[in-house]
């Protein structure tokens, strides 16, 4: 299920319409099953108030998954942001016009670049070693830096930011697996499946109605479901601007 949340939106939407048309699919085949019951004994298919009970199942599933989709989503522009401002105040206090240490803007550089390439958008939400060697690269220049006659307490303000940097990674990465668990994926599509059974068996005296009841309620779950998985991926869309327009004093840069 998690790799569907990385297709681009066009071939998301397209296994959802597939996922719709097979439910309709199924959905259909149970409502002739339950118009040849009707027709034979009408007293044993159920009435028409019994599919608000599944109905309304699956609506609390999709409004449960959807409050905690909205609620990754928020902490990721937080974090997203927060290492943004941490790269940001590094690179102004490493600029050639500040402290001018080309060793911290290069490993900046390179952080910024490894992030947006391995680990922005991995569905396996692994950090990536590349980032790691960039960290120590730029560990090992402030540790330079404090060999030398650096005032201490712009070491201590440089070093203080380069923790808030790695602590706005750590919990970024660990906010992109904390995403609405599959199990609940796969509950909310049991819903969707269940929905169209329990609508089908309501209208087995009326077929005509019941497909076009379907058709609406087919509509209704699979675009709902789509919007939902488009994002679902906590970093996708607008989080990864927060990266991008940082801008690193650096030569050939």
């Amino acid at each position: 299920m998690t790799a569907i949340f990385f297709l681009p939106g066009p071939a998301m939407f397209a296994c959802f319409v597939l996922f719709g048309a097979i439910t309709y699919g199924l959905a259909s085949l149970v409502l002739g099953m339950f118009e040849r019951r009707a027709a034979a004994t009408p007293a044993s298919v159920p009435v028409a108030p019994f599919f608000t009970a599944v109905t309304s199942a699956w609506a609390l599933s999709l409004g449960f998954a959807a409050a905690d989709i909205w609620s990754v989503r928020a902490d990721a522009q937080n974090y997203a942001s927060a290492e943004h401002s941490a790269l940001t105040r590094l690179a102004g206090m490493a600029a050639p016009d500040a402290l001018d240490v080309p060793a911290v803007l290069s490993g900046l550089a390179r952080y910024r670049d490894e992030v947006l390439a391995q680990e922005w958008g991995n569905s396996s939400q692994e950090p990536s070693g590349a980032v790691d060697n960039a960290i120590q690269d730029i560990r090992l220049a402030i540790i330079s830096l404090a060999r030398q006659d650096t005032p201490p307490s712009l070491v201590e303000s440089f070093a203080r930011d380069f923790d808030e940097l790695q602590d706005a990674r750590n919990l970024r990465l660990a906010n992109a697996e904390s995403s609405v668990s599959e199990y609940k994926w796969y509950l909310l599509l049991f819903l969707t499946v269940l929905s169209t059974v329990a609508i089908a068996s309501v209208h087995a005296d009326r077929p005509a109605a019941g497909r076009s009841a379907l058709v609406i309620y087919i509509v209704a779950a699979t675009v709902s479901l789509w919007i939902l998985a488009i994002h679902a991926n906590p970093y996708g869309g607008m989080a990864r601007i927060d990266l991008d327009p940082v801008k690193l004093s650096l030569n050939g840069r």
